[in-house]
């Protein structure tokens, strides 16, 4: 059992905060991504138990730094819950659901096993109009592909939301497109917001990734 998981389950915000900040790279990571059997992570129960920004933020942050570059707020519960679902029903804080949407901005469209999304559980639970309706404007502006509307409503880069709401096939092809570039082009520069994912970029490049480019253009 994760000792941040134990810590946050019991609602010791301040020692947790400090517990992770004396952690190192790979410990820190063990941590943050540790699921139980229900595959609930310590930002789902700190979501669940109302935890302070402050807590949820430095989680992400720390968990960013790990090797295996996850994105933590996309784990999903074996109910297939993220944290977002978490926050949605629970939390007191608006400001938590803009921080995971403009972490995870697929989120908002992630179904449960019961195919609801975080906006469909804030209605079930009859949440408070400041949580509903941010939910309501996030996930019309993610389905409009209107990324300007997304980013000021969460506060966020409208490019760097551009860039994270690309689905995993989507993604793919752009990283393919962007390592041919760089083939033909050692010397161009990549922006650093692109979010590169080599596996999924390989996966393409086996495959006819030149047609694929081509829709994608």
């Amino acid at each position: 059992m994760s000792a941040l998981f134990v810590l946050v389950c019991s609602r010791q915000w301040q020692v947790a905060i400090n517990h992770i900040i004396s952690l190192a790279g790979g410990d820190a990571a063990d941590q943050i991504f540790f699921q139980d059997g229900s595959g609930l992570t310590p930002i789902m129960e700190a979501c669940f138990y109302l935890a302070p920004l402050e807590l949820v933020q430095l989680m992400i942050a720390k968990a960013k730094l790990s090797e295996r570059k996850r994105c933590l707020v996309a784990i999903t519960t074996n109910g297939g819950n993220t944290a977002l679902h978490w926050a949605a029903c629970k939390h007191s804080d608006p400001a938590i659901l803009e921080l995971l949407i403009r972490e995870h901005p697929l989120a908002l469209q992630t179904t449960d096993n019961y195919g609801h999304t975080p906006l469909q559980d804030a209605t079930f639970y009859g949440r408070p109009a400041a949580f509903t309706s941010l939910l309501v404007d996030t996930t019309n502006a993610l389905a409009a592909s209107d990324y300007a509307a997304l980013a000021a409503r969460v506060h966020g880069d409208e490019r760097t939301l551009r860039c994270l709401a690309l689905t995993p096939d989507r993604l793919a092809v752009r990283v393919s497109l962007l390592l041919c570039l760089k083939t033909v082009h050692p010397d161009a520069s990549v922006t650093p917001t692109e979010p590169l994912d080599l596996r999924l970029a390989h996966a393409r490049l086996c495959k006819d990734v030149w047609s694929d480019i081509l829709s994608f253009l």
